[in-house]
C-alpha cells in the first residue's frame, strides 16, 4: 500500500501521471474506498449533517467518476478510464490526508469558521490545489491541455457544491 501512496503522492507533485498507474479495477475500488474513508473523517471533523455525508460519501465519488468517464469518452480515450479515475480518486485521498484534513483540524482547533478571512484564503488555496492536480491528471488522460483539465475540475467542484446548496436550501 505504501508504494501506491507514494505513486499517488508523485502524481500530486506532478512527477508522475495516471499513465504510471496499473489499469486495474481493484486499484480503482481501493482508491475510491480511501477517498470515501478520508472524506468521512473530514466530515466528522467539520461536524457536517447527514445530507452532507450523503453528498460527499455517495454522490461526490459517483459523480466524479462518471464525469471522468464522460470526459474521456468525449475525448476518445475511454480505455484510459481505470487509470485516470484511480488517479483522480487516489490523489483526492492523498491531498485530503496530507493537506486538507490537517488544515481543517487546525482551523477547527483555532475556532475559525468558514466566514473567517483566513479560512477563506485556506479554502481558496485548497480549491486551487484540487483544480491543478485534477486538471493535470485530466490533461494526461484526455490528451488535451491543462486549461481544459482545470476548467473541468473547477466546473465539477462548483457543480457538486451547488447541488448540495440547492438541496440544503430547499430543506430550510
Amino acid at each position: 500500500m505504501s508504494s501506491f501512496f507514494k505513486l499517488f503522492l508523485d502524481i500530486v507533485l506532478w512527477r508522475k501521471g495516471p499513465q504510471d498507474l496499473p489499469s486495474s479495477s481493484l486499484l480503482l475500488w481501493l482508491a475510491a474506498l480511501a477517498y470515501v474513508v478520508i472524506s468521512a473523517v473530514q466530515l466528522a471533523v467539520l461536524g457536517e449533517t447527514g445530507l452532507a455525508w450523503f453528498f460527499f460519501l455517495v454522490l461526490d465519488p459517483l459523480l466524479l467518476t462518471l464525469c471522468v468517464w464522460l470526459m474521456l469518452k468525449l475525448y476518445g480515450h475511454p480505455e484510459r478510464f481505470l487509470q485516470t479515475a484511480s488517479a483522480v480518486l487516489g490523489t483526492g485521498a492523498v491531498l485530503s490526508l496530507v493537506l486538507y484534513l490537517p488544515l481543517q483540524v487546525v482551523l477547527t482547533l483555532l475556532h475559525l469558521g468558514p466566514d473567517n478571512g483566513f479560512s477563506r484564503i485556506v479554502a481558496l488555496v485548497l480549491l486551487g490545489t484540487f483544480a491543478l492536480v485534477t486538471g493535470r491528471i485530466l490533461q494526461a488522460g484526455t490528451g488535451s491541455n491543462l486549461f481544459t483539465g482545470v476548467a473541468f475540475s473547477l466546473t465539477y467542484f462548483f457543480l457538486i457544491n451547488s447541488l448540495l446548496g440547492l438541496v440544503q436550501g430547499g430543506g430550510n
